[in-house]
């Protein structure tokens, strides 16, 4: 194969890095710690390769958004060698960082300390470099005529006033003259020292020539001479050198410096511009949040750049706060926060076989039954409000895994973990197999029609018609990622299907784009939006193949969204113990939607098997067994109510299950905004009267007072209504029951 230039070859080396998920494997080698002897060298290397991998433009973009980069995980790999006489490895791991860091920044220098470069010093040294600094050329003329009658030259002082129309501008900085020039009160002292003196002061702290002042801190010229002017860069020669002593000279070039400055070899001049345009840049780079555009720089004020508004927290009122809402700062983030930290148990199934335990389960069209999985590959059906089992019929040999019903209620798909047929659809009103899909692990429809099936095995996706089970399309990734979970999905749309990293489009079956793979376990999922991917911790841009940002907290959990798209619900996956059993977490997390803040983790005290949302964001279905997968004590099926908390008048849970669950209120990983709901909640009560309709705002809070319990009561009813429906369930109606 021949390339057309060396940029073209380098380009396919990088290409193919990436494509045999180079990224994540020298992510990983840079946090190695075994072997001890070797680690330091090993990181080094990996550190080398990935700072020329990030010459790519492509592989800059995506490293920037990682945690090694945006967390400072990379200043704290920088500090200190793993093993202490591996010191001269690890002088060479920072070299090799440090100019990964200079790729990733787009700063090509850095002052001062190096390693203690972070991401926010970064940030704001590139925003005073993108500066362009502007002052008033009428206030450089004023500090210039003061100079000239402090040193005594009232004439040429005149001739400036005259010639630069200086009269009424003299007159106001006249008003200024007694004031020495000082940061706000505001500052810290560090700043306070750290300040360059002001230009313009009285006559103690102005320029002198070939004399110095012990009170005045300020820039100082120095003088080269001619061997060090040709022998030096001209960067070095020009550069001003702040001074934190009290000394302010000018000292004036020699004859031999001006010789040399005519000569062949330009050297950069430094001009009263030059040196004003330096002070203020100084002044700049002291503030905390600098701004790129500036307006002109006043020479009589120091400048500093406004401090970022703080937040707007929701008010304490709950009618201006509903008044507010269509243009309040965040209020729909604080309600989603609200609603998605609250959730009460409403309803227990309990397995009434012995040696069973449920594994999956998911809600029915009509929000009035669920359908269940067991360990045995049975499949049952629930009343959602009584508990009672309406329906039971056998799909496998073993293990279900997987279940989602179709929006009509008709057909049901089922995954197991072994056997034949590994997965199937099944109708059902007559309990009967549609067709079988003997070799798929892993099974979902179509979002649109839902007249299509999607499944995986391994890394292929098969695309079935779900009338007819006969195959439409065979999606095959040219370089697979492997993923160790790979379940292949459709786009919201229906347009794109995702399945082991890579895009494909179905109306032609080609792959798109593979995305670089930073984790081993899952491939993704899309965002109702249908504008990202979520991929473990990784959100994807789809438009433009972009690493948006990470989300730590959905490191190695499945990511259920919420119908109405306002929450993520995170339960973590299956982990494999030593011994080779399995075991699952006792808690499950909530993620805003929008802008993938944490909201809230809850946990139930139980490992979490499987977990589902109806079609309203109003009830969650989780499957919580107690054991180890090989020893499962006890199994039940739990529905919540999502927005709100339990109380001791909620008649439907059980005295021995208030032991079990003091609380089902999640812990707040945003704790400033819960606690603003904390305090609305009884407002909210006592706003609610006997209005049916309010939102899930609205919660049960426990209360003392006579006209408060009253008000309880009407809310519970309110909340029954959503929970205890008495209408026949939609089984019922299939089963003609």
């Amino acid at each position: 194969m021949k390339f057309k230039s060396s940029e073209e070859l380098i380009q396919k080396v990088w290409d193919c890095v990436r494509s045999n998920s180079g990224i994540m494997v020298l992510l990983q080698l840079m946090n190695i710690k075994t072997p001890i002897t070797d680690a330091d060298c090993i990181r080094t290397l990996a550190c080398k390769a990935l700072a020329g991998l990030a010459r790519s433009e492509t592989v800059r973009q995506i490293v920037s958004k990682l945690p090694l980069f945006t967390s400072g995980q990379l200043q704290n790999l920088m500090r200190d060698p793993i093993l202490q006489e591996k010191r001269q490895e690890h002088v060479t791991f920072q070299k090799y960082a440090l100019e990964l860091l200079e790729r990733l920044s787009g700063k090509t220098k850095h002052r001062g300390n190096d390693l203690e470069v972070s991401l926010a010093n970064i940030h704001r040294a590139n925003v005073v470099a993108q500066t362009k600094i502007l002052f008033n050329d009428r206030q450089l003329l004023q500090l210039i005529h003061q100079h000239l009658i402090t040193k005594g030259y009232p004439d040429t002082a005149a001739m400036l006033v005259k010639e630069a129309n200086l009269g009424n501008a003299i007159t106001q900085v006249s008003t200024h003259q007694p004031t020495k020039f000082r940061y706000s009160t505001t500052l810290t002292p560090s700043r306070h020292r750290s300040l360059p003196s002001p230009v313009i002061q009285k006559e103690e702290t102005t320029t002198i020539i070939n004399g110095t002042n012990s009170n005045s801190p300020a820039i100082k010229l120095i003088k080269k001479t001619p061997q060090s002017l040709i022998s030096s860069t001209p960067v070095q020669n020009s550069r001003l050198q702040k001074q934190t002593n009290s000394d302010l000279v000018v000292r004036v070039p020699s004859q031999t410096m001006l010789e040399d400055l005519t000569s062949p070899v330009e050297q950069p001049r430094v001009t009263l511009d030059s040196i004003i345009t330096e002070y203020l840049t100084n002044q700049h780079a002291l503030c905390k949040n600098p701004m790129a555009n500036c307006p002109k720089f006043n020479l009589f004020i120091p400048h500093k750049c406004p401090d970022p508004k703080p937040k707007i927290a929701s008010a304490n009122n709950f009618v201006v706060r509903c008044a507010r809402r269509a243009i309040g700062y965040q209020c729909k983030s604080m309600n989603r926060k609200f609603i998605h930290s609250r959730f009460c148990p409403v309803q227990t199934i309990r397995s009434s076989s012995d040696g069973d335990f449920f594994t999956c389960a998911k809600f029915l069209p009509g929000d009035k039954s669920i359908v269940v999985g067991d360990y045995s590959g049975d499949i049952r059906i629930f009343n959602l409000h009584s508990g009672n089992e309406e329906h039971m019929f056998q799909t496998h040999d073993n293990y279900i895994v997987h279940l989602e019903p179709n929006r009509s209620g008709e057909f049901l798909l089922t995954s197991s973990t072994w056997g034949r047929p590994r997965s199937a659809l099944w109708g059902i009103r007559g309990s009967e197999m549609k067709f079988a899909l003997d070799d798929e692990e892993h099974v979902e429809f179509s979002k649109v029609n839902q007249d299509r099936i999607v499944a995986t095995k391994l890394e292929i996706a098969n695309i079935y018609d779900a009338n007819t089970g006969q195959s439409i399309t065979r999606l095959v990734p040219t370089v697979s990622n492997q993923y160790t979970r790979n379940k292949a999905t459709f786009s919201p749309f229906d347009d794109l299907v995702l399945s082991d990293g890579v895009l494909f489009d179905v109306a032609s079956g080609k792959q798109i784009h593979k995305l670089d793979k930073l984790n081993q376990t899952q491939s993704g999922v899309f965002h109702p939006n249908g504008l990202e991917i979520v991929s473990n911790t990784e959100v994807w841009d789809v438009r433009t193949f972009h690493l948006l940002k990470t989300v730590p907290v959905l490191n190695q959990r499945s990511a259920i969204f919420s119908p109405v798209n306002s929450a993520i619900y995170a339960i973590s996956m299956e982990q494999e113990l030593d011994d080779g059993d399995s075991t699952f977490d006792s808690s499950f997390k909530t993620v805003d939607a929008m802008d993938y803040s944490s909201i809230a983790t809850i946990d139930v005290k139980k490992n979490i098997y499987d977990l589902a949302v109806n079609r309203f964001d109003t009830q969650i279905v989780i499957v919580e067994n107690q054991g180890v997968y090989q020893s499962v004590q006890e199994s039940v099926v739990r529905i919540y109510d999502v927005g709100r908390k339990r109380d001791d008048e909620d008649e439907q849970v059980n005295d021995e299950e208030d032991e079990e669950e003091d609380d089902m209120d999640g812990s707040d990983d945003e704790g400033s905004d819960n606690d603003v709901m904390d305090f609305l909640d009884p407002l909210v009560i006592n706003l609610g009267g006997d209005n049916e309709n309010n939102d899930n705002n609205a919660n049960n809070e426990e209360d003392n007072d006579d006209d408060d319990d009253n008000l309880l009561d009407s809310e519970s009813e309110s909340w029954t209504s959503l929970s205890s429906d008495s209408d026949d369930s939609f089984v019922d109606d299939v089963f003609d029951l």
